[in-house]
């Protein structure tokens, strides 16, 4: 079992990988329905029937609120379960064929909601808000960020950071080669995602791995994994600021990372061997700069949270619970019968 996030609350809003991960998928659940419908509550049962079942399978995570599922992903059946209401809103490419829609909304009293609308639509509009606010912290987050790379860049010495990462992708090609019985799979994740309480992160990625991590300033990094990436297909693990930066190369039995978690065992790529900084107060005082934004956005999305958390209430006062069950035995049936 691994934990991931595949969408996440970044510099450019939010940003989500759905399309591309379950367009491969034999069969995909999409749950529709407001907060508080139960969506999550299916995707933790669906999570344990896998698991009781032995079989193999992901957890995706809310960014929004790290406690709550947004998918799992039965991987010994191919078989995916999906929170497909905005901002993570995906369609049924196939309807019936494959992608199946759930419409947890279905199990509303709209005698019970409708006289709280004009409330539901006011606390919906605060919470938009929030998160607009929250991007445009993280906006100059990457500001910061961008400074930061272009002070480093200055004494980076690039051609011998890109060989390094030429032996790296030559090393795990050797290693690769004659063990897997068809071609790596490319995806796109997060592993760290800025949430309502700070910054949250996995390590699953890293589980049963041989582990090389990569030291090095923003720009050495940078450097490197852009070289790799264009040698070695695998998992990608995405910044969480910037998406179109990667932290890490997960390919077989190797993950190549900028952060190891709370391992303890790895080889290294020391890249400062190839970095000289002469101003370093002021790289020490945009990396500060990245933080301190971040902090705001943390600030923003915990009250779009509890403006969430409101609107909750109110569906949650106004479901009839008996049909969501009726809805929820369906998923199960679907995924597992």
């Amino acid at each position: 079992m691994e934990r991931y996030f595949l969408g996440n609350n970044t510099a450019h809003g939010f940003v989500g990988n759905y399309e591309t991960e379950l367009a491969d998928k034999r069969k995909v659940v999409l749950l529709k329905g407001g907060p508080g419908t139960g969506k999550s509550t299916i995707l933790k049962r669906v999570a344990q029937e896998a698991k009781e079942r032995g079989l193999d399978f992901e957890l995706w995570y809310c960014s929004g609120d790290p406690s709550s599922l947004d998918g799992v992903y039965i991987k010994d059946l191919n078989v995916a379960v999906v929170d497909a209401t905005a901002p993570h809103a995906t369609g049924a490419n196939l309807p019936v064929i494959k992608d199946v829609i759930v419409d947890l909304a279905t199990s509303l009293k709209e005698e019970v909601i409708s006289p709280h609308k004009d409330e539901i639509v006011k606390l919906i509009k605060c919470k938009k808000e929030r998160f607009i606010r929250a991007y445009q912290h993280l906006k100059l987050a990457l500001c910061h960020l961008e400074n930061q790379i272009a002070l480093e860049w200055q004494n980076v010495c690039e051609p011998k950071i890109r060989r390094k990462a030429v032996e790296m992708a030559n090393e795990l090609q050797a290693r690769l080669s004659g063990v897997q019985g068809k071609a790596e799979r490319a995806r796109k994740v997060f592993v760290q995602a800025i949430c309502p309480y700070g910054e949250s992160e996995y390590f699953d990625h890293l589980k049963g791995k041989k582990i090389v991590k990569v030291e090095g300033g923003e720009r050495a990094t940078g450097v490197f994994f852009d070289e790799l990436r264009k040698f070695v297909t695998g998992t990608e693990i995405l910044n969480p600021l910037e998406p179109k930066f990667i932290d890490g190369i997960v390919a077989g039995d190797v993950a190549v990372v900028k952060d190891v978690g709370f391992e303890k065992d790895y080889d290294k790529i020391n890249l400062k061997e190839f970095e000289r900084f002469e101003n370093e107060k002021d790289i020490v005082d945009e990396k500060n700069g990245v933080a301190i934004e971040k902090a705001f956005a943390v600030e923003e999305l915990n009250k779009a949270r509890e403006y969430h958390l409101d609107v909750e209430k109110y569906f949650v006062s106004a479901m009839d619970f008996e049909h969501n069950e009726k809805l929820s035995k369906r998923v199960l049936d679907i995924c597992f019968g």
